[in-house]
């Protein structure tokens, strides 16, 4: 447990800290974004939520590192 405080006291210094919170955005971009899909009425087919869900998450991914590797380069 120590671990995990010290890891998200200083997450952008330890690769574990940048893990748990890539995987926290992960996690809310993914219910975010079915949440969206359902509740806004369309005719999408099961496929292709998947894959606009799946690209959104890409997307935020790639934000991610982005904004991991600035930092570090700052």
């Amino acid at each position: 447990m120590e671990l995990l405080r010290n890891a998200l006291q200083s997450p952008f210094n330890n690769l574990l800290g940048v893990f748990i919170y890539l995987l926290l955005i992960i996690i809310l971009t993914i219910t975010a974004t079915t949440i969206l899909l359902y509740l806004i009425p369309n005719r999408f087919s099961r496929s292709l939520k998947n894959g606009i869900v799946g690209s959104v998450t890409f997307l935020i991914m790639i934000l991610w590192l982005y904004i991991v590797v600035m930092r570090q380069l700052n």
